[in-house]
């Protein structure tokens, strides 16, 4: 689209030149310009940039421009093309997005930091993650985190094969946006023309809704539910028989990143249902919640008809006061049903999981699984 500079005899059109003949490179040049100013521009300007040549994964040389988290927690692709027809950057973009949508939180945090020092900036990789859980508003930000995947394109024009294919993959649900990048020259400055044409900038919501009606069952089960007031919690690579007898769940230790496992434990109020999961395993159980956390030095246990501390009854090694603010942090429960050893966890295609110690899932999955939880500890509501 041409560019006019208002005269006093008229319009004078702006020349239009290319990146190549302004000797400017995608990765030297463009996508420097685009990390400072995505946030100015239509279709990305939710965007916060987490990475610049990402390539966290095994098997493949392959590096993503830009990757970017936006707003409803969201990674986004961001594949950049100087030339005149963006030819296969949509197959390559598609294919990124499918190796990046098993990004783990702790994993963009990590990345977040190796980008920012990049940029000059020095972050921690516990302030990093916080920064990213900030940009996502929505409720829950660190369960929402990484929920879909959307694709951005930016080139300085669309060959019909690249737009059709772009518009059906659209159709089919996949969230792209199609930005044509002009370059225009006036005297000796270079000017930077973004373009949004895919979607339509204006047509979004009608675009949107004709998409949610063609693929309205799609959407139904990857929309999520109303939180039903059960919680889960993930009790793993600790033993069963202790936490079963004494009646206890716990969480101890940090991720690479410094997160602490037993901070989701706080977030458990007094006298609510959880359903216990062991990751790989199975669920173990159904509790109610007891008493509040505390620290493995300070937790006690009824034995023989008297309280006593755990770390003296107990047969196994925990996280103890010597991990500092990683020790081990334990919840009392009431077991309301429970298997008496782990190998009889209950375990089948299509119940829920989760990566977090503590969820309040809002998948349709956590629907199905409470079901057919309740049919396997039909003792889940004895005197709750």
């Amino acid at each position: 689209m041409p560019i006019f500079e208002v005269s006093a005899g008229g319009l004078n059109k702006l020349g239009q030149t290319t990146l190549a003949l302004e000797h400017l490179w995608e990765r030297r040049d463009l996508q420097v310009y685009l990390r400072q100013h995505l946030h100015e521009i239509d279709g990305t300007e939710d965007l916060l940039v987490i990475a610049e040549e990402f390539a966290d994964w095994a098997g493949s040389k392959r590096r993503i421009d830009l990757l970017g988290v936006d707003r409803r927690g969201n990674l986004v692709v961001i594949e950049l093309k100087r030339g005149g027809t963006g030819e296969h950057m949509e197959l390559q973009a598609v294919r990124y997005a499918a190796m990046v949508s098993t990004l783990t939180l702790d994993q963009a945090a990590q990345a977040f930091v190796r980008f920012l020092e990049i940029t000059g900036e020095a972050i921690t990789v516990d302030g990093a993650r916080e920064r990213i859980i900030e940009h996502i508003d929505v409720d829950e930000p660190e369960e929402e985190f990484g929920r879909d995947v959307r694709i951005v394109l930016i080139s300085e024009d669309f060959s019909l094969e690249v737009t059709s294919a772009i518009m059906w993959l659209s159709g089919k649900g996949i969230d792209m946006t199609a930005i044509r990048l002009a370059v225009h020259k006036l005297d000796d400055r270079i000017l930077l023309d973004f373009l949004q044409v895919i979607p339509l900038k204006g047509a979004e919501d009608y675009q949107v809704r004709v998409r949610n009606k063609e693929q309205a069952e799609q959407e139904l089960r990857r929309k999520k539910v109303a939180w039903n007031g059960e919680w889960y919690v993930a009790y793993g690579g600790r033993p069963w028989d202790e936490a079963r007898d004494y009646g206890f769940v716990s969480a101890g230790g940090r991720s690479p990143t410094g997160r602490l496992f037993s901070q989701g434990l706080f977030r458990l109020p007094m006298g609510s249902r959880i359903w216990v999961h062991a990751p790989g395993k199975g669920y173990l159980g159904v509790a109610e919640v007891a008493a509040p956390p505390v620290p493995f030095a300070d937790f006690e246990v009824s034995t023989g008809g008297a309280r006593r501390p755990f770390s003296e009854v107990t047969g196994h090694d925990w996280y103890g006061p010597d991990e500092g603010d990683a020790t081990e942090h334990f919840v009392t429960v009431k077991w309301l049903d429970n298997v008496p050893v782990e190998s009889d966890a209950f375990n089948e295609v299509g119940l829920f999981g989760n990566q977090n110690i503590v969820a309040r899932p809002q998948d349709p999955k956590w629907i199905h699984t409470i079901e057919r939880l309740k049919r396997r500890f039909p003792q889940w509501e004895a005197d709750a």
